[in-house]
């Protein structure tokens, strides 16, 4: 698993590198970057913030993989390459330049992201409950039991005493002394 993360790491900065020096200014690399902020990450923290209970790891992986190479086939004019997945009204390029989408894909994009992690969230529940989803078939082990986190407090002393000197003499001072009571059931 260590060596799948590293390879990721060179493939995403290799990536990340070429669009770099590729882009002509750095408000088209602020464009593509609120882009895929919009589709890729909004509906997690829409989700995760408040409809924890409609979004599990399941849910995230498979909508953040659709949307992403949704989003990656729909072209980019700042990368210069043309759309694959042609919305209604697409407007052709002309002279070799990558076409427009006039129709509002992100935010269609983004909400097709959000319905499949509730979907797939939801349909993982559901098999989860009807035990489809247990044990060795959890791969991300969402439904795994986890160990019980109770707070306990053990009333030990360092130094092997059952209950330490601190709170012996608190119990000592609480314990009113006969001169103490017969004062003050004068007053």
């Amino acid at each position: 698993m260590k060596w799948v993360l590293r390879g990721i790491i060179v493939v995403n900065t290799s990536i990340a590198m070429i669009i770099a020096i590729t882009v002509k200014s750095v408000y088209g690399l602020y464009l593509i970057c609120s882009d895929l902020v919009f589709i890729l990450l909004f509906p997690h923290l829409v989700l995760v913030v408040h409809f924890p209970k409609y979004a599990n790891k399941y849910g995230m992986v498979i909508g953040f993989s659709i949307a992403f190479l949704l989003r990656a086939l729909s072209g980019e004019p700042v990368l210069n390459y043309d759309a694959v997945l042609k919305f209604p009204y697409y407007q052709e390029g002309s002279d070799g330049a990558p076409g427009f989408q006039r129709f509002p894909f992100r935010v269609f994009l983004m909400l097709v992201h959000l319905g499949l992690v509730i979907a797939v969230t939801l349909l993982t529940d559901l098999l989860n409950k009807e035990g489809y989803l247990t044990g060795k078939f959890d791969i991300l082990e969402v439904y795994k039991k986890k160990p019980s986190k109770d707070l306990v407090i053990e009333n030990v002393c360092p130094n092997g005493n059952e209950v330490s000197p601190v709170a012996e003499k608190k119990k000592e001072e609480e314990v009113p002394s006969e001169s103490n009571g017969a004062a003050v059931s004068a007053i």
